[in-house]
């Protein structure tokens, strides 16, 4: 019989120094990885799987060392983001062109994605079916229409649709601080 997997059993098994968590993270969140990388600035695909392969390990090493991480996927997260800074750091410090230099006001962008884990951060904790929220509102970044996502849940479209408004209205005060 197949083991059921969760986040925390996938951690659980990294711990044990097991490969099937890890590739049970990967298949659930390579994908939304490597869309968050490329829009985090101008990358390839290669340059976007080789901060996704780095992600991956720090997150491995990080795991073994240390206790658990409630929201496992939070912390992939900061750890790619950490990664894409890294990645333009060094190919600023090792491209004297400036053409090859992102169009991306790095700081600035960090700022933003700091302020926007911390806002929710408080609204997971702060928000009834805030995991609900953000599960959708991730699926709606991803590209999947509506349609695609009331089936992937099991609601109606019209019941997702009313939900997924409920949820940005719910959100907009907790990420208004990040734009300003």
């Amino acid at each position: 019989m197949k083991k059921p997997w969760d986040d925390q059993s996938a951690v659980n098994d990294i711990r044990a120094d097991k490969q099937e968590g890890a590739t049970y993270l990967y298949n659930k969140y390579g994908g939304q990885l490597l869309g968050f990388f490329k829009k985090f600035g101008e990358l390839s695909d290669q340059d976007a799987e080789d901060i996704l392969q780095e992600t991956l390990i720090r997150f491995i090493n990080h795991i073994r060392k240390e206790l658990p991480r409630e929201n496992v996927k939070a912390y992939l997260f900061t750890i790619g983001r950490n990664e894409c800074y890294r990645f333009f750091t060094e190919k600023k410090i090792h491209d004297n062109n400036d053409d090859n230099i992102p169009s991306v006001n790095l700081e600035k962008e960090i700022s933003f994605l700091d302020c926007l884990s911390k806002a929710l951060k408080i609204f997971e904790k702060a928000e009834k079916n805030a995991n609900k929220c953000l599960e959708i509102l991730t699926l709606m970044a991803e590209g999947w229409s509506l349609k695609e996502i009331a089936k992937k849940i099991g609601r109606t479209h019209g019941a997702t649709r009313e939900f997924f408004s409920q949820c940005r209205k719910k959100l907009k005060p907790y990420v208004q601080p990040c734009r300003d």
